[in-house]
C-alpha cells in the first residue's frame, strides 16, 4: 500500500459523505456497513441485491469512497485487520501469531476502536445528541441484552444531572405502560447493541409516531433502528475474542452526559448538590439499618 493511498477503513470513507449521499446509496451504506466485519465474502452484486439496488449504482457508490472498484474495497477490508492497526503496530505481529488470550492484543483491540470511533463521529451529531437530551422534560433509556447494562450506566450518569431519567424495560412492567403517554418533550436514548430483540425496532417506531425524538448509541451493523432515529451515534465495538468490546460506547456515553450537564449548566450543578446532602443525611443510617437486617435474617 503506498504513502499516498487512502488508508481510511470504508465505514468512516461513508460517514465522510454520508450527507451527500442519495436514498438508494444510503440503502447500500446501511448493508455495507452492516457486513463490514466479513465484507471480503460478499460480490458486489449480492450487496447490490441486499440494498435493492442496480449494480452500476453500487460500482459508483464504491468509486465515490474512493476505490478503483468493489474488488479494491475487497482488498482492503483483507488488509485492514493487520495493516495500520495498533494490533500490528503495538505487537509487530500479525495477530493470528498470537494467543487468543494475549491481554496486549485486548487492549490494543480497544484502542483501535476508540480511535475508529473518534475518527467516525462527527461534532454535529454528538452536539445534537446532547441538545435533544438537555433540552427534554423526560428522558427514558432503553436497552436490551448486552446494551442493559450501558443503559444502566447512562442512566445512572444523567440521573445525577437531570430530574426525570427512567430505566427501560422495567422488570414486571409491559411496555405499553410506558410507552402511553409519550410525547414530543421527551427524548429516547436507545443503546442499541448486537443482538438486537425485534421489540427494539418497535419501541422505536413508536417513539417516531409519537414526535419525541431518539438518540441511537450503536455499533456499525444497526441499519433499520438507525433509520428511525432522530440521531445516530456509531461506535466500534469489535473484541479481541469471543465478546464485543463496550470501551467506546462507554466512552461515548460519558462524554454525551458529561456534555449534557455543561449545557445544563446551574440546574445540573443544584441537583448534584441537592444529592450530595441527601447522601450525607441517608447514607449514614443506611449501613447500620442494612446490617441490623442482614444480622437479623
Amino acid at each position: 500500500m503506498n504513502e499516498h493511498e487512502d488508508s481510511r477503513p470504508i465505514d468512516v470513507r461513508i460517514m465522510g459523505i454520508y450527507d451527500e449521499l442519495t436514498a438508494s446509496e444510503r440503502r447500500l451504506a446501511a448493508v455495507v456497513m452492516e457486513a463490514q466485519t466479513n465484507l471480503a465474502s460478499f460480490t458486489a452484486g449480492e450487496l447490490a441485491a441486499k440494498a435493492d439496488i442496480s449494480n452500476a449504482t453500487a460500482a459508483r457508490f464504491f468509486k465515490r469512497l474512493g476505490y478503483a472498484s468493489y474488488n479494491d474495497a475487497r482488498m482492503h477490508a483483507r488488509q485492514a485487520e493487520d495493516w495500520g492497526s495498533p494490533l500490528y503496530e503495538l505487537t509487530g505481529t500479525g495477530r493470528k501469531r498470537l494467543a487468543p488470550g494475549d491481554f496486549g492484543l485486548h487492549i490494543a483491540q480497544d484502542l483501535q476502536n476508540l480511535t475508529r470511533t473518534a475518527e467516525m463521529l462527527s461534532e454535529a451529531d454528538l452536539d445534537q445528541a446532547v441538545r435533544i437530551i438537555a433540552e427534554a422534560s423526560r428522558v427514558f433509556v432503553v436497552g436490551f441484552r448486552n446494551s442493559m447494562a450501558l443503559a444502566n450506566y447512562a442512566r445512572g450518569l444523567l440521573t445525577n444531572i437531570k430530574p426525570d431519567v427512567h430505566l427501560l424495560p422495567l422488570a414486571g412492567v409491559s411496555m405499553g405502560e410506558e410507552l402511553a403517554g409519550i410525547g414530543e418533550r421527551d427524548v429516547f436514548l436507545v443503546l442499541g447493541f448486537r443482538r438486537r430483540p425485534a421489540l427494539l425496532r418497535e419501541i422505536m417506531a413508536v417513539v417516531k409516531e409519537s414526535g419525541a425524538p431518539s438518540v441511537l448509541i450503536a455499533d456499525m451493523t444497526a441499519a433499520r433502528t438507525a433509520q428511525l432515529a432522530s440521531v445516530t451515534l456509531r461506535c466500534h465495538n469489535r473484541g479481541h475474542s469471543m465478546f464485543d468490546s463496550y470501551a467506546a460506547p462507554m466512552s461515548v456515553i460519558n462524554y454525551v452526559c458529561s456534555s449534557v450537564s455543561q449545557q445544563l449548566g446551574d440546574s445540573a450543578v443544584e441537583r448534584l448538590a441537592e444529592i450530595e446532602r441527601l447522601h450525607e443525611r441517608l447514607d449514614q443510617l443506611a449501613g447500620p439499618v442494612q446490617g441490623r437486617k442482614m444480622l437479623k435474617d
